[in-house]
């Protein structure tokens, strides 16, 4: 009887050992996931901020031409040519300023919603750009469009990330 009481104890004895051994291997998984998670964020994080803090040191023409044009009184004549000419400028560096931003390779699976973001981004500059070159006044509809699409993107991705998104159209007009 002592001799399968052992048997039994010893038997425990392994299968706890056992068990234990499978539960720190997912502890360290799940430890090692969330490093990775956290250092996606940060690399995430790190990219939105760069990529504003660039584009507005970049579109300030850009966005004195819109605030000029949205208030009670537009310029007109050689004013409105020079702010138009000097946004165009700007809408087209702040273009060639988001397809120059490096995207950071530690972003995993969302390497590819954010380059997708950045080319819509991109593309809402170009629009206005091209509008901007156009005779008359400059419409920037499609353009906006353009930019509210890049801004649900940044969002579901910052989201993803665990990041609080904010937007990006104050980000970089504000």
């Amino acid at each position: 009887m002592k001799k399968v009481w052992v048997l039994g104890l010893g038997l425990s004895l392994a299968l706890a050992g056992c068990s234990d051994s499978g539960s720190d291997k997912e502890k360290k998984d799940e430890a090692s996931s969330s490093e990775e998670s956290a250092d996606t964020a940060g690399e995430l994080m790190d990219y939105y901020l760069n990529l504003t803090t660039t584009v507005n040191g970049v579109d300030i023409d850009l966005n004195g031409y819109e605030e000029a044009m949205a208030g009670e009184e537009p310029p007109a004549g050689d004013e409105l040519a020079t702010l138009k000419e000097s946004a165009q400028a700007s809408a087209k560096a702040s273009a060639e300023a988001v397809e120059g931003m490096e995207i950071p390779d530690g972003l995993g699976d969302q390497k590819d919603a954010v380059e997708s973001f950045q080319s819509t981004l991109a593309e809402s500059y170009k629009m206005k750009a091209d509008e901007l070159a156009k005779e008359g006044e400059a419409d920037f509809t499609a353009a906006d469009e353009k930019l509210n699409e890049a801004e649900n993107q940044i969002k579901k991705v910052l989201d993803e990330a665990g990041l609080v998104s904010s937007s990006l159209i104050s980000d970089l007009n504000g």
